[in-house]
């Protein structure tokens, strides 16, 4: 198929989930003929500048994935991005991979952009967290970053603090900057996964990862998948245009009265229990490529 197809060509600056790009890329290239071309240095899979610029001049790049863990060096990637290729389209627009970068923003954006949406009650500073706390509130305090490269999610999550004894110890030795405050909903042994790519949505469950000590048989890791209601997949959807993302994925809780709370976001997700997004996510970059030259190639005029 791929000899008859002109040769397209997507630039990626991705360093996180590699195994499930990688089979992305032999995808696109063997039922597309598209090449994904690094624009990260190879010898380091590091963002150069000097680079990322040689490598868009050389090739005729119709599209950049941008898929990355969450470091300081970032902010370089996306300023280089705005100033050197401004009309390259992107797969998730870098304005929703930013904002996935921190749970804080990533709830802000949810209680001012998506008010339908449920989350649990999100506390901007630590003295409102320890007012919430000593006022009998249980919150949860996790590290602001997401996507820490190396650092298993296990470790992301600080602790819960069911009093102000509780919460100023596990604060200690933080900066305010560096934690999120929620309030903690409670255990829940299942959490649900909601994959999205364009407008197919596909929902799993997982097992929590708060829990401690627990050794899960291989049983019990399978992930099986579930109904998702039709609101809030309609919400989901919503949301994922608002900021940007046609390919993201969420995590949520059912509470006791059946409410659906948005516990994570995630820009461009693993999709590792999820086989057919290989062949979902190239399909979806081949036809947003095919549309995005059909536009360019047609005049104005003749769009209407």
């Amino acid at each position: 198929m791929s000899n008859k197809l002109s040769r397209i060509y997507i630039g990626s600056i991705c360093n996180r989930d590699l195994e499930i790009f990688d089979k992305i890329k032999k995808f696109c290239f063997k039922n597309y003929n598209i090449s994904i071309i690094n624009l990260l240095k190879k010898e380091s899979n590091t963002f150069n500048a000097k680079y990322f610029i040689k490598q868009v001049k050389k090739y005729p790049i119709s599209l950049i994935i941008v898929k990355l863990s969450s470091e300081k060096s970032n902010q370089e990637i996306y300023k280089t991005i705005r100033e050197i290729s401004p009309n390259i389209p992107l797969l998730n627009t870098l304005r929703a991979v930013e904002i996935c970068e921190s749970r804080l923003k990533t709830s802000k954006f949810i209680e001012q952009r998506a008010k339908k949406i449920s989350i649990p009650k999100t506390f901007y500073s630590i003295k409102d967290a320890q007012n919430a706390c000593s006022n009998g509130t249980c919150v949860i305090i996790k590290l602001d970053t997401h996507n820490i490269p190396n650092l298993p999610k296990n470790d992301r999550i600080i602790g819960i603090a069911e009093n102000v004894v509780q919460f100023n110890k596990l604060v200690k030795g933080y900066q305010e900057n560096e934690l999120f405050f929620q309030n903690y909903l409670g255990s829940f042994d299942i959490i649900y996964k909601i994959y999205v790519i364009d407008r197919w949505v596909v929902s799993i469950t997982s097992h929590n990862r708060i829990q401690e000590n627990e050794n899960l048989t291989p049983l019990e890791l399978i992930h099986i998948r579930v109904p998702i209601d039709q609101q809030l997949k309609r919400r989901i959807l919503r949301l994922g245009r608002k900021i940007g993302m046609p390919i993201f994925g969420v995590d949520y809780i059912l509470s006791n009265d059946g409410t659906p709370y948005i516990i994570d976001i995630n820009d461009f997700p693993s999709f590792r229990s999820i086989p057919e997004a290989v062949s979902l996510v190239s399909d979806y970059i081949y036809n947003i490529v095919v549309i995005h030259q059909q536009l360019i190639r047609t005049p104005a005029r003749a769009r209407g």
